[in-house]
């Protein structure tokens, strides 16, 4: 691709002739661009089109400049000079343009008359421009205060003007500004400035909608170590390559990674007509199909172009990392720091500076020392000096023939035993040692999974499950979880747990199944790492079952007494018990920062203390349930003082005996005061905060009416409320005690009285038909979350027949949209079913929405034809009231 686009003296003419300079430039812009689009989509780079961007700009600017000069003469020619990232001649297309007009000493009124005309044709040509007016001396001194001004010195270019100027400018920059007190205060401002901004977008290069400019990764790491470089270097202009910081081959590697990141870029902003660099969904969507991904069996067109995304974003974070580490070091080896000689910690390391350096020859002779390195980061609380990573990075390849020796084995479950897991394992991730010593590991390496709800990839999922475990020892988490504090504070061998959390989704490249597929490929990992037999079951068992303690708890009925009955015997012993609790407690909250909240942890211990109750008890077996109804009527009389005794006893038989068993009997007698005090209203509510799980209990009582719960969840949906679960009790009078759990929208408490109120009355208003829930629907706008493109939540619909022995339980997942309970409980209605216990999730755009139901004659559907009808059914009104989001329905 040809760079100029245009004749300089042909370009210049038509500016000087035309009086319309602002119309003229923006028409060479436009034609520009198109050309480059064009250019774009048949192939070019993202170099070849930033750097004909770039020139475009420039020729546009000088004939700009020129013809104005030619225009309005002034004695003391300017000079025209780019910063940023048009300094670097790598503006992609509708990114920032920034300018300076640098004059000698004085502004004369001829310079002001000049920059006034030329900022006048500029901001009409919908260039987004930063634009300044500064003498050498008024540079010189902002840049001594203001770190963005001195970081753009870094990366100026004369466009035109007085070159006399210029070199006085740039030599004053040099001499002034690039001295050795100021440029270490200057890299220190830079490094923890590239902190606040990775902990602002992210944490992590693996973000699930990563900024392609400004996130772990993005071009801006790339720019602050070239900034680091320069500034060690003494010079602005000298480039990293010129430094000899950089190998042949890294410099290839970071070449290609940041010409990728540049065509990305450029891609972003040709497809929105402005400055955009944020990677969504539907520009991964669109930009994978571009590219000719896709989809296959087990990974979507999208994974597999965001995976090449994240290799190369890694590869400019790793060399960028690399580049600024070495200059560090190279200038400490230049200073008093050579005679700080590393203290050798035995044959094979030495400590210098609170790093931990390697004998290169130790390596050579055996690669599993590479593994003992790290254990020894962890015995002395040290780092991995820049030598030895260079060390570990070239002989990688290496530990694939030691990967089985004992050394290794035995180093690093000892590793896993030590302090700073999460670090150590990190840095071993990040240098690539992890995948060679665990290659089954390596095939989870930048794996995508395609939803809001998994905000990492798979494997720095991994990696945070790992650090969410550690910290159960910190005094923070201590505080706020004890139990599993405790619990992982008498863990016999730590190696184990953490075995089983890192290898917990080690199957996940294979697609569904993962965790029984996992589970098999323990087995010889375990072997390779030498893991006694019975600490390898225990891993096995882990993997195997990593899902079952939160799909049980958040999916399930935990008052059914099969179910315990059942979870407890599939995991057969309180240790087990124990550790699949703290894994289950790690993999979730290391999912993204909202997915933990206190409503889930408290479903979790709940399903914890009933199924260690089961397990100590050492017997499989449903208690007498006679002996315990019995017990629970007297605990509920004692209580029950504010109502008539006759009463009470008639309220005994209004309800089956699993409600008696299932509901705590403080909660029983205030159910018989609310129905006692319904009378002849429409209907009463009761509301309780319950602060310590984060949810609010709405206690509704009213008569029964035809899809009377579907009405509810429709009044509520309208109301901007999210039901966590409902236990539904129909009495034999007629009366109707429904308890819901909710929260809001926001994931809050609902404590506004005035909100409240409105939610009793509507219920009221629906339930005596004075309101149609449709029209309350209606009213609620969408925010703008629901407005954002979301990757596609095929619908399932699972029906279940042996996981209760009294109802059949249909399970439900699809894309989460407004009024989906609603439709999907008066379909059910409508089918004849009778819903008694109904649990609600909602995992990123996920709904899974289960129902315990039974049919009209208070039985379980067994009947396969009705079964099949009851699953097309809810398939269709799910996919024909889903506003067109396309989506797809299996019913299995």
């Amino acid at each position: 691709m040809k760079p100029t686009m245009f004749d300089h003296r042909t370009l210049m003419e038509s500016f000087t002739e035309t009086a319309d300079r602002a119309a003229l430039f923006k028409r060479h812009l436009r034609r520009g661009l198109d050309r480059l689009h064009d250019s774009h989509g048949r192939g070019a780079s993202g170099r070849e089109v930033t750097a004909a961007w770039t020139a475009l700009v420039d020729e546009l600017l000088r004939a700009l400049l020129r013809s104005l000069l030619e225009e309005n003469p002034v004695s003391d020619e300017p000079a025209l000079v780019a910063l940023g990232g048009y300094g670097r001649a790598e503006l992609n297309v509708r990114s920032d343009v920034d300018l300076m007009l640098l004059y000698r000493k004085r502004l004369t009124p001829e310079l002001e008359a000049l920059n006034e005309k030329m900022l006048y044709v500029l901001w009409d040509t919908g260039l987004d421009m930063g634009f300044s007016i500064r003498s050498v001396d008024e540079c010189l001194s902002l840049a001594r205060t203001d770190l963005k001004t001195l970081t753009s010195l870094f990366d100026q270019r004369l466009i035109t003007g007085d070159n006399t100027l210029y070199d006085h400018f740039y030599k004053a920059v040099k001499a002034r500004l690039f001295k050795r007190g100021g440029i270490d205060s200057f890299i220190n401002e830079k490094l923890e400035e590239q902190a606040r901004r990775h902990e602002k977008y992210g944490g992590s290069v693996y973000i699930l909608e990563p900024n392609v400019k400004e996130g772990e990764g993005g071009l801006r790491d790339f720019h602050t170590a070239c900034w680091i470089a320069k500034a060690r270097g003494g010079d602005p202009l000298v480039e990293p390559a010129a430094l000899g910081l950089l190998s042949e081959s890294e410099l290839r590697r970071i070449r290609d990674a940041v010409d990728f990141l540049f065509w990305v870029r450029n891609d972003l902003h040709f497809d929105t007509g402005r400055k955009t660099d944020q990677l969504t969904f539907d520009h991964q969507e669109r930009i994978a199909r571009l590219l000719g991904f896709r989809d296959k069996p087990h990974c979507l067109a999208v994974e597999a172009f965001m995976e090449q995304y994240y290799r190369h974003a890694m590869t400019v974070s790793h060399i960028s990392g690399l580049v600024i580490s070495r200059t560090i070091h190279a200038q400490k080896s230049r200073s008093f720091w050579r005679e700080r000689r590393p203290r050798p910690i035995d044959d094979d390391f030495s400590i210098g500076d609170g790093k931990l350096f390697i004998r290169e020859r130790a390596v050579a002779e055996r690669p599993a020392v590479m593994i003992r390195a790290f254990r020894r980061m962890q015995e002395h609380g040290v780092g991995l000096s820049q030598p030895a990573r260079e060390v570990i990075l070239m002989n990688l390849r290496r530990m694939e023939s030691a990967r089985e020796e004992p050394e290794a084995a035995a180093d690093f479950l000892d590793i896993l035993r030590g302090p700073r897991v999460f670090d150590t394992l990190r840095e071993m991730h990040n240098l690539r040692l992890l995948d060679k010593l665990i290659p089954e590991f390596g095939e989870i390496h930048c794996k995508v999974q395609h939803d809001r709800y998994h905000i990492y990839t798979v494997d720095i999922h991994t990696l945070f499950a790992v650090r969410e475990l550690e910290r159960l020892s910190t005094d923070e988490y201590a505080s706020r979880f004890p139990l599993l504090a405790r619990l992982y504070g008498e863990v016999t061998d730590r190696a184990v747990v953490f075995l089983g959390v890192l290898l917990h989704d080690i199957a996940k490249a294979g697609g569904r199944g993962h965790a029984e597929r996992g589970a098999e490929m323990t087995v010889e990992i375990c072997r390779r790492l030498r893991l006694p037999k019975e600490a390898a079951r225990h891993v096995k068992f882990l993997v195997g079952n990593h899902l079952i303690l939160a799909d049980t708890a958040q999916y399930r009925d935990l008052h059914d007494d099969k179910l315990i009955l059942d979870f407890a015997r599939k995991v057969g012993s309180p240790e087990r018990l124990d550790l699949l609790y703290l894994l289950t407690f790690a993999d979730v909250r290391a999912v993204g920062p909202d997915v933990w909240n206190r409503w889930k942890g408290a479903l979790f211990q709940e399903l914890y203390f009933k199924a260690r109750a089961v397990i100590e008890r050492g017997t499989f077996e449903i208690e007498d349930a006679q002996e315990r109804l019995d017990a629970r009527k007297s605990e509920i009389r004692a209580l029950a003082t504010a109502v008539d005794p006759a009463y009470v006893e008639e309220y005994f038989g209004l309800l089956p005996k699993r409600y008696f068993l299932a509901t705590p009997p403080e909660a029983v007698a205030a159910h018989m005061e609310l129905a006692r005090s319904l009378g002849g209203r429409p209907l009463v509510m009761k509301v309780r905060q319950v602060k310590e799980r984060a949810y609010t209990e709405l206690t509704i009582c009213t008569y029964d009416t035809h899809g009377l719960f579907a009405k509810m969840a429709g009044v509520l949906a309208a109301n901007s409320v999210n039901i966590l679960g409902a236990q539904i009790n129909t009495l034999r009078n007629g009366v109707v005690i429904d308890v819901l759990q909710v929260k809001s929208s926001y994931d809050t408490l609902i404590e506004d009285a005035a909100r409240l109120e409105r939610i009793e009355r509507e219920l009221t208003e629906v339930i005596t038909g004075r309101a149609r829930v449709e029209e309350l629907l209606a009213r609620r706008k969408p925010s703008i979350l629901d407005l954002r493109t979301k990757p596609r939540v095929p619908t399932r619909v699972l029906i279940d027949n042996d996981v209760s022995d009294v109802y059949t339980v249909i399970d439900i997942r699809t894309q989460d949209r407004l009024g989906l309970l609603h439709d999907i409980t008066s379909l059910l209605t409508t089918l004849g079913l009778f819903i008694h216990v109904a649990k609600i999730t909602t995992s990123g755009d996920e709904a899974a929405d289960i129902f315990y139901v039974k049919d009209i004659f208070g039985q379980k559907i067994y009947f396969k034809e009705r079964l099949e009808k009851i699953k097309t059914a809810l398939c269709d009104v799910i996919e024909r009231r889903a506003d067109g989001e396309e989506t797809s329905a299996v019913a299995g």
